[in-house]
């Protein structure tokens, strides 16, 4: 009997072990709610692939019915930060694995078209309302604690700056601490880095005091955006200290790099130590302290070899956003709709230069290169493949120019609100234009206009491939006994 009731119970505890939820592993999270605003329309929900250069990754589309409804559920693996542009506000919130939340949406308010496209347009960021949570849940907590927080250090960081009163963070920290006790890791955490930036303002060695304390016994929270404010605060300035010796060498290696950060006692976690690799490197690139060659091969290697995976994709998309548009570099691949409501991609045009134009039919300076493009269309049609891509928020009004002159003859396709192209190609105004050569690889980034002896520049480019060409494929055909 004894030996019965322990397999039973063995059985009992095995059930529990393998039905609990495990730390990294993916559960579901529910988004649900009534929008009648938001009717027929998708909403993108991203996410930061990192805090450092900010890319954004798609977590979910969520497509609201005719009434206005939703209710999607997505797998997910850790608690992150979501947002996702609403017109003129952006919404954002914590998504905890496991967890249900019932939207509540802000009133639609549409961009304007010259907003849509301005780069530096920032949509006014909110909170998004959670219908079926409390105070003691994540999002309502970070947020009164970000009042609470912000009061004092605002109330309070000229006086500490100044005296340097490591006293009065003390107290601030306590009575902060008082009234927000919780012990939920990710809210503790947030915290933590919260009070580090209060407590730099009074230290005299940032280094000894701060790193030890905040950073030098903690894991890298790559998904916490109080742990990088309080990091980036801390760091900078900390490339120069490392890369200084580096200055007049282009043979540094990646493991004498990591290595060199690890021989400082206070950062001798892996994890940390690429953390500050990859934040210098950013940093060198901007302050160019080593060379921009030596920058980049760095990043690659990071990108490539780092041991921490997500290190190795903030490397990687560093190093993507530092090539790209650059001459020589893969042009950034897009598929969307013509007026004939047939899909194109960049890939369908290779084989043939690519013209790749963005134009809006109202710009002045768009009309006038709309009037010089045909007869470029027809002397380089061979060759030459002209992709407009227009950028109106109004597809009919779009559409009826086209429809209303018959000598644009080449390929023009929608931009249909997509974020993704004009961010991409890097599109400030238009005009703008771009040659891709047959292979995918921009040639002049950004090119003349057709107004600007784009035709010389052309022939020129186009005389330069096929040299190059023709010098690959005798390479190619070499023997070791002669031609």
């Amino acid at each position: 009997m004894k030996n019965l009731l322990k397999a039973i119970w063995c059985i009992l505890l095995l059930f529990v072990v393998l039905s609990s939820p495990v730390k990294g592993q993916s559960r579901e999270v529910r988004l649900s709610g009534s929008a009648p605003e938001y009717s027929k329309m998708s909403i993108v929900f991203e996410y930061y692939q990192n805090f450092l250069n900010y890319e954004q990754k798609e977590l979910i589309t969520v497509k609201i019915d005719e009434k206005g409804n939703f209710d999607f559920t997505f797998p997910l693996d850790k608690t992150i930060y979501a947002f996702s542009d609403l017109g003129r506000f952006r919404g954002f919130l914590y998504l905890e694995p496991g967890h249900d939340y019932e939207l509540e949406l802000p009133p639609f308010e549409p961009l304007t078209q010259s907003e849509k496209l301005n780069p530096f347009y920032q949509p006014e960021e909110i909170l998004l309302g959670i219908q079926n949570q409390n105070s003691q849940s994540l999002n309502p907590l970070i947020r009164d604690f970000n009042q609470a927080f912000d009061y004092q250090f605002n109330t309070n960081a000229l006086k500490i700056l100044t005296t340097k009163n490591q006293k009065l963070v003390s107290e601030i920290i306590d009575s902060l601490e008082i009234r927000f006790p919780q012990e939920q890791d990710f809210f503790k955490a947030h915290k933590h880095f919260k009070y580090a930036r209060l407590a730099m303002l009074a230290s005299r060695n940032m280094e000894k005091e701060i790193i030890e304390k905040y950073f030098s016994n903690r894991p890298v929270r790559f998904s916490l955006p109080a742990y990088w404010d309080a990091f980036k605060d801390v760091f900078s300035g900390y490339e120069r200290k490392i890369l200084k010796r580096f200055v007049n060498s282009d043979s540094l290696s990646l493991q004498s790099f990591i290595s060199t950060i690890k021989a400082d006692t206070l950062i001798n976690r892996q994890d940390l130590a690429e953390a500050v690799a990859v934040f210098s490197l950013y940093r060198s690139y901007h302050e160019k302290i080593i060379s921009e060659k030596l920058t980049l091969r760095l990043l690659k290697e990071l990108k490539e070899r780092a041991s921490i995976k997500e290190t190795g994709n903030i490397a990687g998309s560093i190093y993507s956003k530092i090539t790209a548009l650059r001459p020589g570099s893969s042009a950034p691949e897009f598929t969307l709709y013509n007026f004939e409501g047939e899909q194109k991609s960049l890939k369908d045009y290779q084989g043939k230069f690519v013209y790749l134009n963005f134009c809006h039919t109202n710009n002045y300076a768009c009309q006038r290169d709309l009037r010089l493009l045909p007869k470029l269309h027809e002397t380089f049609k061979r060759d030459l493949q002209i992709v407009t891509i227009m950028v109106n928020d109004n597809y009919e009004e779009a559409k009826e120019f086209i429809e209303a002159h018959k000598s644009l003859e080449w390929d023009f396709l929608f931009f249909g609100m997509n974020a993704n192209i004009i961010k991409d190609y890097n599109v400030r105004a238009v005009p703008l234009y771009y040659l891709i050569d047959p292979e995918g690889k921009l040639v002049l980034s950004p090119a003349a206009s057709p107004a600007e002896n784009f035709h010389d520049r052309f022939i020129q480019k186009y005389r330069e491939y096929k040299r190059e060409l023709q010098r690959k494929n005798r390479q190619e055909g070499q023997s070791i006994f002669g031609p």
